[in-house]
C-alpha cells in the first residue's frame, strides 16, 4: 500500500512540476510514460488499465477520483495479498512443524534401534569374554594336569631310578671302595 502511495505521489509531484515549468524542463527529468507504466505494472496492475491509466497520468489527464479508485482496488488487493500470505506462512508453519515432529520421530526410532544394536553387541561380546574365559581355565587346567602326569611320571623315574641304580650302583662301587681301602690300610 505505501508502494502505490509512493507511486501516486511521485507521479503527482512529477505532474505539479510540469504545469510550473515548461516542457523541456519537464523531460529534463527523465520520467516517461513508460516508466509509469512499467510501475503500475510492477504493482501489479493488469496491462490495458496501466496502460490507460500511464497514458492519462503522463498527459496530466487524471483525475483525483481516479487515484482513489486506484488505492481502494490496490488496497483491496494488499489485503487480500496479505490475508495470503498469512494463510500461505500458516500452512508453512504446520507443514515445517510437522516435518519437524517426524523427523524427531525417526531421529528417536534411530537412536533407540541403534542403543539396541549396541546393547546386544555388548552382550554379545560379554558373551564371547566368557566363552574365551571358560575356555583359557580349561585349557590351563588340562595343561596343568597334564604338567602334574609329568611330574608324576618323573618323580616315579627318579623313585624308580634311585631304588633300582643306587643299590646296583653301590653293589658296583662296594668291592672297589672296599679294595681301595684295603689297599690303603695295607
Amino acid at each position: 500500500m505505501a508502494d502505490i502511495c509512493d507511486t501516486i505521489c511521485l507521479v503527482n509531484d512529477f505532474f505539479q512540476v510540469g504545469r510550473k515549468k515548461n516542457m523541456e524542463s519537464v523531460l529534463a527529468t527523465n520520467i516517461t510514460e513508460e516508466q509509469i507504466y512499467k510501475e503500475f505494472l510492477r504493482l501489479g496492475m493488469e496491462h490495458l488499465i496501466a496502460q490507460d491509466l500511464s497514458k492519462r497520468y503522463y498527459h496530466n489527464d487524471l483525475t483525483y477520483r481516479d487515484l482513489e479508485n486506484l488505492e481502494k482496488q490496490f488496497g483491496i488487493k494488499f489485503e487480500n495479498l496479505e490475508f495470503k500470505i498469512d494463510t500461505i506462512e500458516k500452512n508453512l508453519n504446520t507443514k515445517i512443524d510437522t516435518v519437524e515432529k517426524n523427523l524427531n520421530t525417526k531421529i528417536d526410532t534411530v537412536e533407540k534401534n541403534l542403543n539396541t544394536k549396541i546393547d546386544t553387541v555388548e552382550k554379545n561380546l560379554q558373551k564371547d569374554m566368557s566363552n574365551l574365559e571358560q575356555n583359557l581355565k580349561k585349557e590351563m587346567q588340562t595343561n596343568n594336569q597334564l604338567l602334574l602326569e609329568k611330574f608324576k611320571v618323573s618323580n616315579r623315574i627318579i623313585t624308580i631310578s634311585a631304588i633300582v641304580v643306587i643299590p646296583i650302583a653301590i653293589s658296583i662301587l662296594v668291592p672297589y671302595v672296599v679294595s681301595l681301602i684295603g689297599s690303603h690300610l695295607n
